[in-house]
């Protein structure tokens, strides 16, 4: 049954805002108990471990960036736009927004398959357009030749299907002219009332996934706007994006929203990547389109380091989700009917991701996600620190395993190494206990990493895209998260992208870790080699790198190491943000 209840009844959730910030010096106790959600209902989240996140509107018809990609003022960003399409241009794309071939049913079909328990919607974006019947304003999706309430089609489908519903709604608004202004009351007001149509027109609402850019806690009321949100769908969760700086508090929200990267091991927090299947949020023509290996590969470490992953799909201008897209997201659900009891319902540990991979466990049964390749001669064992209770039984969920046993203070993995998977392979491990009773454990340590101080590249651009910056990047590592700022660009006009490690004095490796800017993808074939007396020797040869990519190889000493790109997706200059060394026995 549908949920509907009238604007007008909730109308004393619109007070007579007296000012365009309101500041606490303590959040008064009438707003304290809706802070945040209870934790039973922040469960299902925790469990659900995948969703689908979709950026669309009007501005698919100039394929610019959602937003970002308006020339006009952006309050709230801290920068101003120099480039995109002229506002005046940008803000009347909607009369001519006619997505015949949309189809709601259609696309949460696809979400169901993809083994995605949740879909989050752009209902408004920071250019202020309405993606739903909004009563407040004519700039909204029923006033263009479509003329279509997307959003209560996506709704209604999402209720159909058993999909969990979260709308996206940007607090900031760069269409509006008093947002963020000496007449921010006014704004506030219409955002409030935004809010509350988005929670009482459309059924049951799971989450509001809000995305405050840089502004405070006191430019939108957040006590009093949560208060409402939570009275209006007792239940729904709220992600952290609510305002900076509210007094008093431990953290802002339910969960955090690492973006465009993998989070850091946390295990007491919920939190969710999310990140685009392409280079952009929204549709920009389709360009660098993310491997099925490499979302597949992004799911599965967001699960081994503790959270969620929301995959990012921007539609076509005629409503239909590009079939490459829509085919990676179906064999992410083939693979997770035959691998989803290593990912649903899961903690991340008690193995701390390393170079080897990481572990997910519930129950008494632990995960092994063993994601490196092995090279040629390479010793086809993982070596981890000891389980504190017994093994009691092992076997492969994917891939393979000759054998598990904890002898002379190891935990030893043997796989057989001409049937290993190339993408993950999944050793299950039963113990006598409840393994979320166990702490967790780390699987590697800073001397097992091998620093160098010197990198040459073939072509080097200046700046943050100097092959310096993989020297910068070194504290990012397997617990750190990924969050580069800057990586070593080829140039456009380099025919054979190449980039050399020299160590300070040979060092000795058995595992290489690589990974690329999370925007471009786009290696296809790739060589890693050492000098040995003046001649560079092959240690491996692979196809894809992604965002995270490891190797191990035969215990090797060197002082110098290159990474030769030997293909690229449409000819691209390559862009890598990390070469790393590790000494693990």
């Amino acid at each position: 049954m549908r949920l509907i209840v009238t604007i007008s009844a909730f109308l004393f959730w619109i007070p007579a805002f007296p000012q365009a910030k309101v500041v606490y010096d303590k959040i008064p106790e009438e707003y304290s108990q809706y802070l945040y959600a209870h934790p039973d209902d922040v469960q299902w989240f925790k469990d659900a471990k995948f969703g689908v996140f979709v950026h669309w509107g009007p501005y698919v018809l100039k394929e610019v960036p959602a937003s970002w990609g308006r020339l006009g003022p952006r309050p709230g960003a801290g920068k101003q736009a120099r480039s995109g399409v002229p506002k005046e241009e940008y803000d009347n794309l909607y009369k001519q927004f006619n997505p015949v071939n949309f189809n709601a049913d259609e696309w949460i079909r696809m979400v169901k398959a993809s083994g995605a328990r949740y879909f989050i919607f752009t209902t408004k974006h920071h250019d202020g357009f309405c993606m739903f019947d909004a009563h407040n304003t004519d700039y909204k999706i029923t006033n263009t030749p479509f003329g279509r309430d997307v959003a209560r089609e996506i709704a209604d489908a999402c209720h159909k299907y058993g999909i969990r519903l979260i709308w996206y709604y940007s607090q900031p608004d760069w269409h509006h002219p008093d947002c963020l202004t000496e007449h921010n009351e006014k704004y506030r007001k219409y955002m409030y009332e935004h809010l509350q149509q988005l929670l009482t027109e459309y059924g049951k609402i799971d989450g509001i996934f809000f995305d405050g850019l840089g502004t405070k806690y006191y430019d939108w009321d957040t006590p009093r706007m949560l208060k409402m949100i939570r009275t209006l769908q007792p239940g729904i969760i709220v992600n952290r994006r609510w305002g900076y700086g509210m007094p008093g508090i431990p953290y802002n929200g339910d969960y955090d929203t690492p973006e465009q990267q993998i989070g850091v091991f946390q295990i007491d927090r919920p939190w969710e990547t999310c990140a685009t299947i392409t280079e952009a949020w929204s549709w920009t023509g389709a360009k660098s389109i993310k491997t099925y290996e490499t979302n597949q590969r992004l799911l599965i470490q967001c699960s081994i380091s503790g959270g969620n992953l929301a995959l990012n799909t921007g539609p076509r201008p005629d409503g239909t989700i590009n079939p490459p897209e829509q085919r990676i997201f179906l064999k992410i659900g083939t693979w997770l009917r035959h691998n989803g009891q290593s990912i649903y319902a899961t903690t991340g540990g008690p193995y701390k991701p390393g170079p080897w991979g990481g572990s997910t466990r519930k129950g008494n049964k632990i995960y092994l996600h063993i994601l490196t390749r092995f090279a040629e001669n390479a010793d086809p064992t993982i070596l981890l620190p000891p389980l504190p209770s017994s093994v009691k039984k092992f076997y492969a969920l994917n891939g393979n395993v000759e054998n598990v046993e904890q002898k002379n203070g190891k935990l030893r993995i043997s796989l057989d190494p001409e049937k290993v998977d190339p993408l993950d392979n999944i050793v299950v491990i039963e113990t006598e206990g409840n393994t979320s009773l166990l702490k967790p454990i780390e699987t590697y340590s800073r001397e097992h990493k091998i620093p160098y101080d010197r990198v040459r590249a073939s072509s080097n651009l200046n700046g943050k895209n100097s092959a310096q910056a993989l020297l910068k990047n070194g504290k990012n590592n397997f617990v750190e998260g990924k969050s580069f700022k800057a990586w070593w660009s080829a140039s456009k006009k380099d025919p054979a992208p190449c980039v050399e490690v020299h160590f300070n004095q040979p060092a000795t490796f058995n595992y290489i870790a690589l990974a690329e800017q999370i925007r471009n993808c786009s290696v296809r074939g790739f060589e890693l080699q050492y000098e040995d007396r003046g001649k560079w020797v092959t240690l491996f040869e692979g196809d894809q790198i992604g965002m995270d990519f490891s190797v191990k190889v035969p215990v090797t000493t060197a002082q110098k190491v290159r990474l030769k790109i030997t293909k690229t997706e449409n000819g691209k200059a390559p862009n890598i943000s990390k070469i790393d060394f590790y000494h693990i026995h």
